[in-house]
Protein backbone atom coordinates (compact mmCIF):
# COMPACT_ATOMS: atom_id res chain seq x y z
CA UNK A 1 0.00 0.00 0.00
CA UNK A 2 1.50 3.51 -0.98
CA UNK A 3 1.19 5.73 2.39
CA UNK A 4 1.54 9.44 1.52
CA UNK A 5 0.97 12.71 4.36
CA UNK A 6 -2.15 13.43 2.87
CA UNK A 7 -3.33 9.56 3.12
CA UNK A 8 -5.19 10.47 6.52
CA UNK A 9 -7.03 13.49 4.99
CA UNK A 10 -7.82 12.64 1.00
CA UNK A 11 -9.68 9.41 0.18
CA UNK A 12 -7.82 6.90 -0.69
CA UNK A 13 -8.46 4.61 -4.39
CA UNK A 14 -7.84 0.58 -4.38
CA UNK A 15 -4.49 0.82 -6.68
CA UNK A 16 -2.78 2.22 -3.29
CA UNK A 17 -4.44 -1.31 -1.50
CA UNK A 18 -4.08 -3.85 -3.93
CA UNK A 19 -2.11 -6.73 -2.77
CA UNK A 20 -0.17 -8.08 -6.08
CA UNK A 21 3.75 -7.24 -7.15
CA UNK A 22 2.62 -4.61 -9.27
CA UNK A 23 3.90 -1.07 -9.92
CA UNK A 24 1.17 1.87 -10.80
CA UNK A 25 1.99 5.35 -12.42
CA UNK A 26 -0.16 8.18 -13.25
CA UNK A 27 -2.60 7.68 -10.16
CA UNK A 28 -3.15 3.80 -10.97
CA UNK A 29 -4.02 4.99 -14.40
CA UNK A 30 -0.52 2.47 -15.75
CA UNK A 31 0.48 -0.49 -14.03
CA UNK A 32 3.24 -3.14 -14.62
CA UNK A 33 5.05 -5.90 -13.30
CA UNK A 34 8.29 -5.24 -11.09
CA UNK A 35 10.58 -5.81 -14.00
CA UNK A 36 9.96 -2.22 -15.53
CA UNK A 37 13.83 -2.14 -16.49
CA UNK A 38 13.73 -4.46 -19.04
CA UNK A 39 10.69 -2.52 -20.87
CA UNK A 40 12.46 0.78 -20.65
CA UNK A 41 15.62 -0.99 -22.47
CA UNK A 42 13.58 -2.50 -25.35
CA UNK A 43 11.51 0.91 -26.01
CA UNK A 44 15.35 2.81 -25.45
CA UNK A 45 16.06 0.54 -28.28
CA UNK A 46 13.62 0.57 -30.45
CA UNK A 47 14.36 4.33 -30.59
CA UNK A 48 18.08 4.27 -31.08
CA UNK A 49 17.50 2.01 -33.86
CA UNK A 50 14.69 3.98 -35.27
CA UNK A 51 17.01 7.20 -35.33
CA UNK A 52 20.19 5.70 -36.44
CA UNK A 53 18.23 4.13 -39.83
CA UNK A 54 16.70 7.29 -40.58
CA UNK A 55 19.75 9.57 -39.76
CA UNK A 56 21.91 7.17 -42.38
CA UNK A 57 19.64 4.74 -43.75
CA UNK A 58 17.14 7.11 -45.07
CA UNK A 59 19.24 10.24 -45.94
CA UNK A 60 20.88 7.89 -47.97
CA UNK A 61 18.32 6.15 -50.07
CA UNK A 62 16.21 9.92 -50.11
CA UNK A 63 19.81 11.23 -52.32
CA UNK A 64 20.43 8.15 -54.35
CA UNK A 65 16.92 6.63 -55.42
CA UNK A 66 15.23 8.75 -58.52
CA UNK A 67 12.65 9.74 -58.99
CA UNK A 68 13.07 12.61 -56.30
CA UNK A 69 11.03 12.21 -53.78
CA UNK A 70 10.60 8.53 -53.84
CA UNK A 71 13.24 7.73 -50.93
CA UNK A 72 10.73 9.72 -48.62
CA UNK A 73 8.63 6.21 -48.95
CA UNK A 74 11.37 4.78 -46.77
CA UNK A 75 10.99 7.13 -43.98
CA UNK A 76 7.50 7.17 -43.80
CA UNK A 77 7.50 3.65 -43.34
CA UNK A 78 9.85 4.08 -40.82
CA UNK A 79 8.08 6.01 -38.36
CA UNK A 80 5.20 4.36 -38.82
CA UNK A 81 6.58 0.98 -37.90
CA UNK A 82 8.87 2.37 -34.98
CA UNK A 83 5.54 4.39 -33.86
CA UNK A 84 3.39 1.21 -33.73
CA UNK A 85 6.10 -0.71 -32.39
CA UNK A 86 6.40 1.33 -29.37
CA UNK A 87 2.57 1.43 -29.20
CA UNK A 88 1.81 -2.31 -28.67
CA UNK A 89 4.78 -2.78 -25.97
CA UNK A 90 3.45 -0.10 -23.74
CA UNK A 91 -0.08 -1.25 -24.26
CA UNK A 92 1.11 -4.59 -23.35
CA UNK A 93 3.21 -3.23 -20.52
CA UNK A 94 1.49 -0.68 -18.67
CA UNK A 95 -2.19 -2.01 -18.39
CA UNK A 96 -4.37 -4.42 -16.45
CA UNK A 97 -3.49 -8.39 -18.21
CA UNK A 98 -6.55 -9.21 -16.83
CA UNK A 99 -6.14 -9.96 -13.16
CA UNK A 100 -8.55 -11.96 -11.20
CA UNK A 101 -9.77 -9.79 -7.87
CA UNK A 102 -9.25 -11.58 -4.38
CA UNK A 103 -11.75 -13.04 -2.60
CA UNK A 104 -14.08 -10.39 -0.66
CA UNK A 105 -14.51 -11.02 3.32
CA UNK A 106 -17.65 -12.53 2.87
CA UNK A 107 -16.81 -14.56 0.21
CA UNK A 108 -14.44 -16.17 1.63
CA UNK A 109 -16.77 -17.40 4.44
CA UNK A 110 -19.38 -18.24 2.16
CA UNK A 111 -17.09 -20.64 0.11
CA UNK A 112 -15.66 -22.03 3.92
CA UNK A 113 -19.36 -22.75 4.58
CA UNK A 114 -19.34 -24.33 0.77
CA UNK A 115 -16.38 -26.82 1.25
CA UNK A 116 -17.95 -27.85 5.01
CA UNK A 117 -21.26 -28.74 3.50
CA UNK A 118 -19.13 -30.77 0.29
CA UNK A 119 -19.15 -34.77 1.11
CA UNK A 120 -16.15 -34.61 -1.36
CA UNK A 121 -13.58 -32.55 0.00
CA UNK A 122 -9.71 -32.72 0.65
CA UNK A 123 -8.19 -31.97 4.08
CA UNK A 124 -5.27 -29.63 3.58
CA UNK A 125 -2.95 -27.83 5.84
CA UNK A 126 -5.75 -24.78 6.02
CA UNK A 127 -8.68 -26.83 6.91
CA UNK A 128 -11.20 -28.64 4.69
CA UNK A 129 -10.68 -27.02 1.29
CA UNK A 130 -11.51 -29.01 -2.10
CA UNK A 131 -8.49 -28.88 -4.45
CA UNK A 132 -10.86 -29.05 -7.67
CA UNK A 133 -14.20 -28.22 -8.69
CA UNK A 134 -15.74 -29.56 -12.18
CA UNK A 135 -17.31 -27.47 -14.20
CA UNK A 136 -19.12 -27.84 -18.23
CA UNK A 137 -18.08 -25.35 -20.58
CA UNK A 138 -19.60 -26.26 -24.34
CA UNK A 139 -20.16 -29.66 -23.15
CA UNK A 140 -16.71 -30.33 -22.10
CA UNK A 141 -15.78 -30.89 -18.13
CA UNK A 142 -12.83 -28.57 -17.41
CA UNK A 143 -11.62 -28.70 -13.54
CA UNK A 144 -10.96 -25.74 -11.67
CA UNK A 145 -8.39 -25.31 -9.28
CA UNK A 146 -8.78 -23.27 -5.81
CA UNK A 147 -6.32 -20.76 -5.03
CA UNK A 148 -5.09 -20.49 -1.30
CA UNK A 149 -3.56 -17.08 -2.41
CA UNK A 150 -6.39 -15.03 -3.96
CA UNK A 151 -9.46 -17.28 -2.10
CA UNK A 152 -11.16 -17.61 -5.25
CA UNK A 153 -12.13 -20.47 -7.46
CA UNK A 154 -10.14 -19.72 -10.39
CA UNK A 155 -12.30 -19.49 -13.84
CA UNK A 156 -11.53 -21.32 -16.87
CA UNK A 157 -8.12 -20.95 -18.33
CA UNK A 158 -7.07 -18.73 -15.46
CA UNK A 159 -3.77 -18.82 -13.71
CA UNK A 160 -1.75 -17.58 -10.70
CA UNK A 161 1.51 -15.95 -11.18
CA UNK A 162 3.46 -16.39 -9.11
CA UNK A 163 5.94 -13.31 -9.85
CA UNK A 164 2.97 -10.43 -9.98
CA UNK A 165 0.94 -12.88 -7.20
CA UNK A 166 -2.05 -12.82 -9.20
CA UNK A 167 -4.76 -14.70 -10.48
CA UNK A 168 -5.02 -13.83 -14.50
CA UNK A 169 -8.01 -15.01 -17.06
CA UNK A 170 -7.01 -16.55 -19.84
CA UNK A 171 -2.69 -16.93 -19.01
CA UNK A 172 -0.39 -17.23 -21.33
CA UNK A 173 2.69 -16.65 -19.51
CA UNK A 174 4.97 -14.03 -17.74
CA UNK A 175 7.11 -12.00 -20.31
CA UNK A 176 10.02 -9.84 -18.60
CA UNK A 177 10.17 -7.90 -21.94
CA UNK A 178 7.10 -6.22 -22.12
CA UNK A 179 7.37 -6.12 -18.02
CA UNK A 180 4.00 -7.39 -17.63
CA UNK A 181 2.20 -10.95 -17.52
CA UNK A 182 0.30 -12.03 -20.79
CA UNK A 183 -3.69 -12.77 -20.07
CA UNK A 184 -6.99 -11.95 -22.04
CA UNK A 185 -6.48 -8.26 -21.90
CA UNK A 186 -3.21 -7.79 -22.89
CA UNK A 187 -2.76 -10.56 -24.87
CA UNK A 188 -3.31 -9.17 -28.77
CA UNK A 189 -0.86 -6.27 -28.11
CA UNK A 190 1.42 -8.79 -27.52
CA UNK A 191 1.11 -10.72 -30.08
CA UNK A 192 0.67 -7.77 -32.59
CA UNK A 193 4.16 -6.63 -30.95
CA UNK A 194 5.95 -9.65 -32.05
CA UNK A 195 4.05 -9.24 -35.45
CA UNK A 196 5.37 -5.62 -35.84
CA UNK A 197 8.67 -6.01 -34.27
CA UNK A 198 9.84 -8.96 -36.72
CA UNK A 199 7.95 -7.22 -40.09
CA UNK A 200 10.26 -4.09 -39.05
CA UNK A 201 13.28 -6.03 -38.66
CA UNK A 202 13.37 -7.85 -41.84
CA UNK A 203 12.66 -4.31 -43.30
CA UNK A 204 15.16 -2.32 -41.85
CA UNK A 205 17.93 -5.58 -42.92
CA UNK A 206 16.82 -5.32 -46.23
CA UNK A 207 17.11 -1.52 -46.12
CA UNK A 208 20.91 -1.90 -44.97
CA UNK A 209 21.57 -4.41 -47.47
CA UNK A 210 19.99 -2.27 -50.34
CA UNK A 211 22.45 0.65 -49.12
CA UNK A 212 25.39 -1.27 -48.84
CA UNK A 213 25.34 -3.03 -52.75
CA UNK A 214 23.85 1.05 -53.80
CA UNK A 215 27.12 2.09 -52.06
CA UNK A 216 29.15 -0.63 -53.35
CA UNK A 217 28.37 0.37 -57.21
CA UNK A 218 29.70 3.40 -56.40
CA UNK A 219 32.69 2.56 -54.35
CA UNK A 220 34.96 -0.55 -53.71
CA UNK A 221 32.36 -3.01 -51.42
CA UNK A 222 35.28 -2.44 -48.35
CA UNK A 223 35.23 0.96 -48.72
CA UNK A 224 31.08 0.86 -48.89
CA UNK A 225 31.46 -0.76 -45.25
CA UNK A 226 33.55 1.75 -43.94
CA UNK A 227 31.59 4.08 -44.95
CA UNK A 228 28.39 3.36 -43.67
CA UNK A 229 29.38 1.96 -40.12
CA UNK A 230 25.85 2.18 -38.78
CA UNK A 231 24.04 0.23 -41.50
CA UNK A 232 26.44 -2.55 -39.89
CA UNK A 233 25.38 -2.44 -36.92
CA UNK A 234 21.45 -1.99 -37.54
CA UNK A 235 21.91 -5.16 -39.65
CA UNK A 236 23.32 -7.01 -36.78
CA UNK A 237 21.02 -6.46 -34.00
CA UNK A 238 17.89 -6.35 -36.25
CA UNK A 239 19.09 -10.27 -36.84
CA UNK A 240 19.57 -11.05 -33.35
CA UNK A 241 16.45 -9.59 -32.30
CA UNK A 242 14.64 -11.57 -35.47
CA UNK A 243 15.86 -14.65 -34.04
CA UNK A 244 14.16 -14.54 -31.01
CA UNK A 245 11.42 -12.40 -32.05
CA UNK A 246 10.26 -14.20 -34.89
CA UNK A 247 10.59 -17.56 -33.41
CA UNK A 248 7.93 -16.55 -31.17
CA UNK A 249 5.68 -14.89 -33.51
CA UNK A 250 5.38 -18.22 -35.34
CA UNK A 251 4.60 -19.90 -32.12
CA UNK A 252 1.83 -17.50 -30.88
CA UNK A 253 0.39 -17.55 -34.37
CA UNK A 254 -0.21 -21.06 -34.11
CA UNK A 255 -1.11 -21.30 -30.40
CA UNK A 256 -4.32 -18.52 -31.97
CA UNK A 257 -4.99 -20.89 -34.60
CA UNK A 258 -5.68 -23.75 -31.83
CA UNK A 259 -6.86 -21.31 -29.68
CA UNK A 260 -4.63 -22.39 -27.26
CA UNK A 261 -2.81 -20.18 -24.25
CA UNK A 262 1.14 -20.57 -24.05
CA UNK A 263 0.49 -22.69 -20.59
CA UNK A 264 -2.30 -24.44 -21.89
CA UNK A 265 0.23 -25.95 -24.66
CA UNK A 266 2.81 -26.71 -21.87
CA UNK A 267 0.49 -28.48 -19.87
CA UNK A 268 -1.23 -30.39 -23.03
CA UNK A 269 -4.69 -29.73 -21.61
CA UNK A 270 -6.02 -30.02 -25.20
CA UNK A 271 -3.62 -32.27 -26.56
CA UNK A 272 -5.52 -35.91 -27.61
CA UNK A 273 -2.06 -37.96 -27.08
CA UNK A 274 -2.07 -36.91 -23.53
CA UNK A 275 -4.63 -38.91 -21.01
CA UNK A 276 -7.18 -37.31 -19.70
CA UNK A 277 -7.53 -34.34 -21.75
CA UNK A 278 -11.00 -33.01 -23.44
CA UNK A 279 -11.31 -31.21 -26.79
CA UNK A 280 -10.99 -27.77 -26.90
CA UNK A 281 -13.85 -25.57 -26.23
CA UNK A 282 -12.96 -22.43 -26.88
CA UNK A 283 -11.72 -22.50 -30.55
CA UNK A 284 -13.91 -21.69 -33.16
CA UNK A 285 -13.71 -24.83 -35.41
CA UNK A 286 -11.65 -22.04 -38.35
CA UNK A 287 -8.32 -20.84 -38.02
CA UNK A 288 -9.43 -17.68 -39.75
CA UNK A 289 -12.37 -17.13 -37.18
CA UNK A 290 -10.06 -17.57 -34.26
CA UNK A 291 -7.49 -15.11 -35.39
CA UNK A 292 -10.41 -12.62 -35.98
CA UNK A 293 -11.30 -13.33 -32.45
CA UNK A 294 -8.29 -12.96 -30.84
CA UNK A 295 -7.05 -9.81 -32.59
CA UNK A 296 -10.31 -8.21 -33.47
CA UNK A 297 -12.86 -9.37 -30.47
CA UNK A 298 -14.25 -7.29 -27.79
CA UNK A 299 -11.65 -5.53 -25.34
CA UNK A 300 -12.94 -6.82 -22.12
CA UNK A 301 -13.05 -4.48 -19.13
CA UNK A 302 -10.88 -4.34 -16.36
CA UNK A 303 -11.96 -6.61 -13.36
CA UNK A 304 -10.24 -4.78 -10.21
CA UNK A 305 -11.40 -1.33 -10.79
CA UNK A 306 -8.22 -0.14 -9.75
CA UNK A 307 -9.16 3.98 -9.30
CA UNK A 308 -12.29 3.41 -7.60
CA UNK A 309 -12.22 4.51 -3.99
CA UNK A 310 -12.74 2.78 -1.04
CA UNK A 311 -14.55 2.54 1.79
CA UNK A 312 -11.98 3.09 4.93
CA UNK A 313 -14.49 0.96 6.90
CA UNK A 314 -14.24 -1.92 5.07
CA UNK A 315 -10.60 -1.81 4.13
CA UNK A 316 -8.85 -5.49 4.44
CA UNK A 317 -5.75 -5.95 6.33
CA UNK A 318 -3.53 -8.56 4.88
CA UNK A 319 -2.47 -11.83 6.76
CA UNK A 320 0.31 -14.37 6.12
CA UNK A 321 -1.14 -17.58 5.57
CA UNK A 322 0.65 -20.81 3.89
CA UNK A 323 3.37 -18.94 2.08
CA UNK A 324 0.66 -16.47 0.49
CA UNK A 325 -0.93 -13.67 1.37
CA UNK A 326 -4.79 -13.57 2.44
CA UNK A 327 -7.38 -10.94 3.57
CA UNK A 328 -9.09 -10.99 6.74
CA UNK A 329 -11.79 -8.08 7.18
CA UNK A 330 -10.44 -5.42 9.21
CA UNK A 331 -12.49 -5.47 13.18
CA UNK A 332 -14.25 -2.68 14.46
CA UNK A 333 -12.74 -0.42 17.19
CA UNK A 334 -13.33 -2.19 20.54
CA UNK A 335 -15.96 -1.00 22.91
CA UNK A 336 -15.82 -0.28 26.47
CA UNK A 337 -17.52 -2.94 29.01
CA UNK A 338 -20.22 -1.67 30.57
CA UNK A 339 -18.98 -2.47 33.99
CA UNK A 340 -16.16 0.73 32.59
CA UNK A 341 -19.23 3.04 32.17
CA UNK A 342 -19.04 5.83 34.89
CA UNK A 343 -22.23 5.06 36.96
CA UNK A 344 -24.76 7.83 37.10
CA UNK A 345 -25.59 7.66 40.82
CA UNK A 346 -21.57 9.29 41.19
CA UNK A 347 -22.10 12.09 39.03
CA UNK A 348 -22.84 14.55 41.65
CA UNK A 349 -19.75 13.55 43.42
CA UNK A 350 -16.61 14.27 41.30
CA UNK A 351 -13.55 12.09 41.72
CA UNK A 352 -10.28 12.85 39.48
CA UNK A 353 -7.22 11.45 40.58
CA UNK A 354 -4.16 12.08 37.58
CA UNK A 355 -0.68 11.68 37.82
CA UNK A 356 1.66 13.01 35.44
CA UNK A 357 4.27 10.97 33.70
CA UNK A 358 7.63 10.98 35.73
CA UNK A 359 10.31 12.33 34.69
CA UNK A 360 12.70 10.06 37.30
CA UNK A 361 15.08 13.21 37.75
CA UNK A 362 16.20 14.67 40.58
CA UNK A 363 15.46 18.26 41.24
CA UNK A 364 19.23 18.70 42.44
CA UNK A 365 20.32 17.70 39.35
CA UNK A 366 22.53 19.46 37.04
CA UNK A 367 20.14 19.02 33.85
CA UNK A 368 17.66 21.15 35.64
CA UNK A 369 15.16 18.60 35.32
CA UNK A 370 11.70 19.30 36.94
CA UNK A 371 10.75 17.13 40.02
CA UNK A 372 7.92 14.60 39.59
CA UNK A 373 4.24 16.33 39.61
CA UNK A 374 0.89 14.67 40.71
CA UNK A 375 -2.64 16.41 40.61
CA UNK A 376 -5.06 15.33 42.77
CA UNK A 377 -8.55 16.09 42.76
CA UNK A 378 -10.54 15.27 45.62
CA UNK A 379 -14.43 15.88 46.71
CA UNK A 380 -14.95 16.68 50.39
CA UNK A 381 -16.47 13.13 50.83
CA UNK A 382 -12.97 11.31 49.70
CA UNK A 383 -11.10 9.99 52.41
CA UNK A 384 -7.91 12.00 53.76
CA UNK A 385 -5.85 9.18 52.54
CA UNK A 386 -6.37 9.50 48.83
CA UNK A 387 -4.02 13.23 49.29
CA UNK A 388 -1.44 11.39 51.66
CA UNK A 389 1.65 12.83 51.73
CA UNK A 390 4.20 11.50 48.72
CA UNK A 391 7.90 10.31 48.26
CA UNK A 392 10.50 12.78 48.48
CA UNK A 393 11.05 14.52 45.54
CA UNK A 394 7.11 14.88 44.72
CA UNK A 395 5.23 18.04 44.35
CA UNK A 396 1.38 17.46 45.90
CA UNK A 397 -1.45 19.76 45.01
CA UNK A 398 -4.61 19.51 45.99
CA UNK A 399 -7.93 20.75 44.75
CA UNK A 400 -10.83 21.23 47.07
CA UNK A 401 -14.43 20.77 45.48
CA UNK A 402 -16.71 21.98 47.97
CA UNK A 403 -19.66 19.56 48.77
CA UNK A 404 -23.66 20.58 47.92
CA UNK A 405 -23.94 21.61 51.54
CA UNK A 406 -21.05 24.19 51.41
CA UNK A 407 -22.15 25.12 47.60
CA UNK A 408 -25.75 26.30 49.65
CA UNK A 409 -23.85 28.08 52.11
CA UNK A 410 -21.69 30.56 49.61
CA UNK A 411 -24.84 31.42 47.97
CA UNK A 412 -27.22 32.07 51.32
CA UNK A 413 -23.74 34.31 52.47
Amino acid sequence: MVKTKYSAIMPQRKWEHFQGNNRFYCGGRLMSANQISILVFVAVLIIIMAGLYLAFDVRFLIKTIEPVGLGSIFAVFGLVGAFYSLAFLLKAGCIDPGIVPRALPDEVAYNAAQAEESASTTRTVGGTWPRTKTVTVRGQQIKLKWCATCNIWRPPRASHCGLCNNCLENFDHHCPWVGNCVGKRNYRYFYLFLMTVSVMCLYVMACNVAVIVVAAKQKDIGDALKSYPASIIEFGICGLSLISVAGLACMHTWLIIRMETTNEDIKGTFNPRREGSVENPYTQRNCWLNIATVICGPFPPSLINRRTFVDESTLEEPEIGYGATSSVPKLPPEQPSPHQLPSPASSDKPLLHQDAHSLNADPKTESGAVPELELHVQSQDSPPEATAGRSSGTVGVEVHHPGTEELQQLIDN
